[in-house]
């Protein structure tokens, strides 16, 4: 796995947010409530974030929480939809291929690598980013995006 330490800046969001369990079920979301919202106001295009808020290993599937975000462009935003800023900072970067079923896998296989060299930074969230153009087969469900954990400097 190729891990590499970036700085990125905080990025201001809107976000839906989805309880329940993670997997398929989230997936849906994304594909069924996220999508049309996205298109609905032509932000299809723009860089997303998904941004869990509890551990699905500690949290009931049920009450695990998570924001599908996009990012806001400057002057834009969206009243049917909260805001927020992930923030910036040192982040251990990963990249990710698969379909939803694999990714939590991955996850854990990459937190547990960093973790050998780095110290997770517990003020800041881990999440995914899917940069503008990331890849999704709609035909087989596999999708691509950075896995990004926030690491003490």
């Amino acid at each position: 796995m190729k891990i590499e330490i970036v700085e990125r800046s905080p990025v201001r969001v809107a976000y839906l947010r989805y309880t329940g369990p993670f997997g398929e079920p989230l997936g849906r979301f994304w594909r069924n409530t996220v999508a049309p919202w996205l298109a609905d106001h032509g932000l299809v295009d723009c860089p997303r974030y998904g941004v869990a808020l509890d551990n699905p290993m500690q949290t009931p599937a049920e009450r695990c929480r998570y924001d599908a975000c996009v990012e806001l462009p400057a002057g834009l935003t969206l009243p049917d939809a909260a805001e927020a800023t992930i923030a910036g900072g040192r982040y251990a970067v990963t990249h990710f291929k698969g379909p939803g079923s694999a990714i939590g896998a991955a996850w854990a296989a990459f937190v547990g690598e960093t973790l050998t060299t780095q110290r997770m930074d517990e003020s800041r969230l881990p999440f995914e980013h899917y940069p503008r153009g990331a890849a999704y087969d709609a035909r087989t469900g596999v999708f691509a995006c950075e896995l990004c954990l926030p690491v003490a400097s």
